[in-house]
């Protein structure tokens, strides 16, 4: 999954963008390989982010049942380079060695994680066709609430993408493929399924990169493992984003204790307080359930 860097510039701040010392934000609940602790999340306002390999498993549906929002886990810019599993194998075209990959500075070279190859999610490619319609699919299922669109943003964050070393031309390609992406995945649901949630894990901006119009076709973003309170990033969790009444903006913290200063946060909904190490399942929710008003 995407780390988060620190960027370089910080904002200024006042201290009325900290909630105050009531949680203001709900449980979020990473579940990438087991359901160990899902039913915990298993409330009204409680998410959950399933894994490319168990979202079938009934332990999501029944803590939908009980009011949980569950996420299904898709990963648009990075192909495995071998197979993980069915589910997955499905999403990368039901054979991994068929997904068109990123064609600069040659075909299949760039690599934004280990034994992984980025894919060609250029705007009208076959791939980016692909993915809108997989995640249709989803939104007419109704087994899901929403997807969980991994490392879909302005850049790659991990330092093997070598993006410092891409030409312009190239990072706007990257960029305005994402951009096109979600803005077709929001048209789709405006059709079929509104209440669908859409977040993607990545921010939009970043140095000169401004494609910060693709946040109204989210509900949110995912802030992955952030300084403590970091000013850039407490001043972009309060963005608006989408319009469709659903706005979800997720922290995963580096710990309990700054989960839970997180959530006190103005724009932050939902916290975790889990580790890359530990997203295999969730922890105890790190804080209490709050009452969210717009279902």
């Amino acid at each position: 999954m995407l780390r988060m860097h620190a960027f370089a510039a910080a904002v200024s701040l006042s201290l009325s963008l900290v909630a105050g010392s009531a949680d203001a934000a709900n449980p979020l609940g990473i579940a990438f390989k087991t359901v160990t602790n899902v039913p915990l999340y298993g409330k009204p306002t409680g998410m959950l982010i399933a894994g490319r390999c168990n979202r079938n498993d009934p332990t999501f549906q029944e803590a939908r049942q009980k009011g949980a929002e569950v996420l299904a886990y898709v990963n648009p810019v990075a192909r495995p380079d071998h197979f993980v599993c069915a589910l997955d194998t499905q999403f990368y075209m039901n054979d991994i060695g068929q997904v068109p990959l990123w064609p600069y500075p040659t075909y299949g070279q760039r690599s934004p994680w280990p034994n992984t190859r980025m894919t060609d999610i250029r705007a009208g490619s076959d791939w980016s066709d692909w993915v809108v319609s997989y995640v249709e699919r989803l939104m007419r299922e109704k087994k899901v609430d929403g997807v969980f669109l991994d490392a879909v943003g302005v850049r790659p964050w991990a330092s093997l993408a070598e993006w410092n070393s891409w030409p312009q031309a190239e990072k706007n390609a990257f960029a305005n493929g994402n951009l096109d992406l979600v803005r077709r995945l929001d048209a789709k649901r405006r059709a079929i399924n509104p209440d669908f949630i859409i977040v993607s894990n990545n921010v939009w901006e970043a140095g000169t990169m401004n494609f910060t119009a693709a946040e109204r076709y989210l509900d949110g973003v995912v802030i992955e493992h952030p300084k403590p309170l970091s000013p850039w990033h407490v001043n972009y969790v309060n963005k608006p984003f989408g319009n469709l009444g659903h706005r979800r903006v997720l922290v995963i913290a580096n710990s309990r204790s700054e989960a839970q200063a997180w959530a006190k946060v103005q724009g932050v909904t939902h916290v975790s307080d889990q580790t890359s190490a530990q997203y295999k399942n969730p922890n105890v929710p790190a804080v209490a359930f709050q009452r969210l008003t717009d279902r």
